[in-house]
């Protein structure tokens, strides 16, 4: 019996992606620890996402907590997905630094409790955080400022 609707859902959307993301990785090569391929992180990444998926819903399952699911949030989901659209449309033109901060701006705009001064303080030190990490230290072949500004 299912005693935390919340949970129970969130666990079904984390199973469901972690076995989807396995079957559609299947074939890409793995490789090994030391010369990893192409499928070696979305293997590992999906493994952890479904193992954690059924984790949740087990909790979902014999918690004591009752949580229905009230509605679906519709601006928060849209917002979520603009940024995230918006991410892949402007990476290349905008550069990595801009489009990851309005990214992440537009992103934590899906939150309730958040303040403007808070957000932008998240977008800039998540940017930073992803230049140091992808541009700088995996040498990602993005450009940091995009052609807009050159």
């Amino acid at each position: 019996m299912v005693n935390n609707q919340k949970d129970f859902w969130s666990g079904v959307m984390f199973t469901a992606f972690g076995l989807g993301i396995l079957v559609v990785a299947r074939d890409y090569p793995l490789g090994t620890t030391t010369r990893m391929g192409a499928g070696f992180f979305p293997m590992v990444l999906a493994t952890v996402l479904a193992a954690l998926g059924v984790i949740i819903l087990v909790r979902a399952c014999v918690t004591k907590r009752k949580d229905k699911v009230s509605g679906l949030a519709l601006v928060p989901l849209l917002l979520v997905l603009v940024a995230t659209v918006f991410y892949g449309a402007l990476v290349h033109e905008a550069g990595f630094i801009v489009a990851t901060f309005l990214c992440v701006l537009i992103a934590a705009r899906a939150s309730r409790q958040g303040r403007w001064l808070s957000q932008v303080i998240l977008a800039a030190g998540t940017t930073l955080c992803c230049y140091l990490i992808f541009i700088h230290g995996l040498g990602l072949p993005l450009p940091a400022i995009g052609s807009w500004f050159k």
